[in-house]
């Protein structure tokens, strides 16, 4: 249940209804307004968070909600592919509050221009959000009085960047007794009742399509006893069975994560989780410690089985090493999970499907095939827009909410190629009748199995309306 309040909020932070597919059956908790919602209650803010997904709500009830919780100042946060849902949700709240704030991806990345782009929000939380939130409720309180905060945009004003909080042990946890933690569900969760944790900020990578606006390229990372602590917290509490830790990178120091698991051990503590990797971050002796302590999924930027592709995206890892980290995880009974990239500059429809045949005798549970779009200020958004490889396609994976999206189509490629080439993959993977025979099985034994067939129902109408490969 999320907790009541009495009398009226400071401030909501909301997030609109989710349209379509997956991710509107299986809601994932807004860890970001979460983690700024902590910090506004850690400083005496009267905060409610309306989140439309978790709460089962439609546009309609969702704006009823809003309504009933009357708070004047309202928060979205957003990435830059949610665009039309940012401006269709501020469209909603406008009339019903005195000020928006918007936070996130795209609030950092383009400021000035987002804020031309929504000329109904009134700021921009820019960065790490927890601090400059805090600030910001405090400057509007004061009637404005000086100069907007650190990380505070706001039309006419002068901006100053704030500085990333350097230890991340001393945020609160999120907030999550402000929303109904029993609705939310994950494909890859294992137990009943879920969530999602960070564990770390940052990467230190050099990916020429991967995003670093609001947490940059140094990594910060909390100890293992505050994220061990945490863990225990949502189990005792809020009766949580499994967790996703969304780090960009959960097992960058792996001395930290022997100590993650080795405490989760030593507690005895019962619980399931599943995080993000390099493939060069894993190896058989981890696998099995993690499997140990609870871990049972790992999802790995596999991205591509071609090494002049990965050299081209600047990946910084191997063939091999993705083979080697999918063969010790399935070994020590972890399900892996592997992202995939199509149409990569330099890589045709004929090598694309070789990452296909690898993907089948590698092992690898689950795969999600994406076509390119890379975020804008990255090298390859840079190099894409002067050579002009960027198209507005209505090619997508069953996972993709937008209708059309910006893609890249470099040489060797057309629209038409990248989708019969997507097409081939989806198909060549998941419809396989030892593949589906094993799943069937496993989701079975776990007690996945509706959350999964609904999965395979997305993928199978979206395989069905894209017709012959």
């Amino acid at each position: 249940m999320v907790s009541p309040l009495r009398g009226r909020p400071d401030i909501a932070l909301v997030r609109g209804p989710e349209t379509r597919g997956a991710m509107a059956s299986m809601p994932l908790p807004p860890l970001g307004l979460l983690y700024v919602a902590s910090a506004l209650e850690a400083a005496g803010v009267r905060v409610v968070v309306v989140d439309a997904p978790g709460e089962g709500l439609d546009q309609a009830a969702f704006l009823d909600r809003v309504r009933m919780v009357g708070a004047p100042v309202i928060g979205l946060s957003g990435m830059t592919p949610m665009r039309d849902r940012i401006a269709r949700d501020v469209a909603l709240v406008r009339p019903l509050a005195r000020k928006i704030v918007l936070g996130g991806v795209h609030a950092t990345r383009f400021r000035e221009a987002a804020l031309e782009e929504f000329p109904d929000v009134d700021a921009l939380v820019v960065g790490e959000g927890e601090e400059p939130a805090v600030a910001l409720m405090e400057w509007w309180a004061q009637a404005n009085r000086g100069a907007p905060p650190p990380g505070v945009l706001v039309r006419g004003q002068p901006f100053t960047p704030a500085t990333p909080p350097p230890c991340l042990d001393d945020l609160a946890w999120p907030a999550r007794h402000l929303v109904p933690h029993a609705r939310y569900r994950y494909l890859f969760q294992t137990r009943p009742r879920f969530t999602t944790m960070i564990s770390s900020r940052g990467c230190p990578f050099r990916c020429t399509f991967c995003d670093k606006t609001v947490s940059g390229g140094g990594w910060r990372a909390r100890s293992a006893g505050d994220v061990v602590d945490e863990l225990e917290w949502c189990q005792r509490t809020l009766g949580i069975g499994s967790v996703c830790m969304f780090d960009d990178n959960f097992t960058l120091r792996r001395k930290r994560v022997v100590s993650i698991c080795e405490e989760i051990l030593r507690r005895g503590l019962d619980i399931e989780w599943k995080c993000e990797a390099r493939v060069d971050g894993v190896n058989p002796e981890l696998a099995r410690l993690m499997a140990a302590a609870g871990c049972r999924t790992v999802a790995f930027g596999v991205e591509s089985a071609n090494q002049s592709s990965l050299d081209e995206l600047r990946k910084d890892q191997r063939v091999d090493q993705a083979e080697a980290a999918l063969a010790a995880c399935t070994a020590a009974g972890i399900e892996t999970v592997a992202y995939v990239l199509v149409g990569i500059p330099g890589e045709g429809p004929k090598e694309s499907l070789e990452t296909l045949r690898f993907a089948q005798r590698s092992g690898v549970d689950f795969i999600q095939f994406s076509t390119l779009s890379p975020f804008p200020g990255t090298e390859l958004y840079e190099q894409a827009q002067r050579e002009g490889w960027f198209r507005e396609t209505s090619v997508r994976n069953p996972a993709d909410a937008e209708e059309r999206r910006a893609t890249l189509v470099p040489p060797g490629w057309t629209e038409a190629e990248l989708g019969r080439t997507l097409r081939k993959m989806y198909g060549g993977f998941y419809l396989r009748p030892g593949y589906l025979a094993k799943q069937a099985i496993r989701a079975r034994r776990s007690g996945t199995l509706p959350m999964r067939a609904r999965l395979g129902f997305e993928v199978a109408r979206w395989y069905l309306r894209n017709g012959a490969a």
